[in-house]
């Protein structure tokens, strides 16, 4: 050992250009590790993508629905003020009490002898107001009409008195006075 050592240290003193050991180049890349973390960074990139549109997606459903029932209330309103109107204007062309409805019942189709008892009926309902609403039953107009049939079978406006007592007289002929509880 002593002869290699004693050759070693005459050859470094005699080389004037030191030694150097140049290894190949090594192929420098992502680990295994490194690629998994992208991969988990990438997942989850694409989930909180997924997840902003979705809440997006969410938002404008909302904000549509929103805008459906503001219009929805509007248009409400403005039905509310048009039978308003209408029921004032009959208001002022028939007069005041049950016995307004007399001359109107006559003219739809109602009979003499009905008379008394639609004029009963009138009273019990609505006291002869053309704009009177049930909330409960939703039942509107003079002889509080249920929407079934108002909204359901024919399409009219309950508030105008003459439609309410022309389809009141239908419901009567169908249904009798039994579709009166007041009856």
């Amino acid at each position: 050992m002593d002869v290699v050592y004693l050759a070693l240290t005459v050859f470094l003193t005699l080389n004037p250009a030191p030694m150097t050991f140049d290894p190949a180049p090594v192929q420098v890349g992502p680990s295994q590790a490194h690629r998994a973390t992208r991969a988990v960074k990438a997942d989850a990139r694409d989930r909180a993508d997924r997840e902003r549109r979705r809440w997006r997606a969410e938002r404008r459903r909302i904000e549509r629905e929103k805008a459906a029932r503001k219009a929805a209330r509007e248009a409400a309103r403005e039905a509310a003020r048009e039978a308003a109107a209408r029921a004032a204007q009959s208001t002022a062309v028939y007069g005041g009490g049950v016995e307004r409805w007399r001359g109107l019942a006559l003219e739809v189709g109602w009979s003499e002898a009905e008379l008394p008892t639609l004029l009963r009926i009138i009273r019990a309902e609505s006291g002869g107001n053309p704009r009177a609403f049930n909330a409960s039953s939703r039942c509107s107009g003079l002889l509080q009409l249920h929407p079934c049939w108002w909204d359901g079978r024919w399409s009219f406006d309950p508030f105008d008195p003459r439609l309410n007592l022309a389809y009141g007289l239908k419901v009567k002929r169908l249904s009798g006075w039994s579709a009166w509880v007041t009856y």
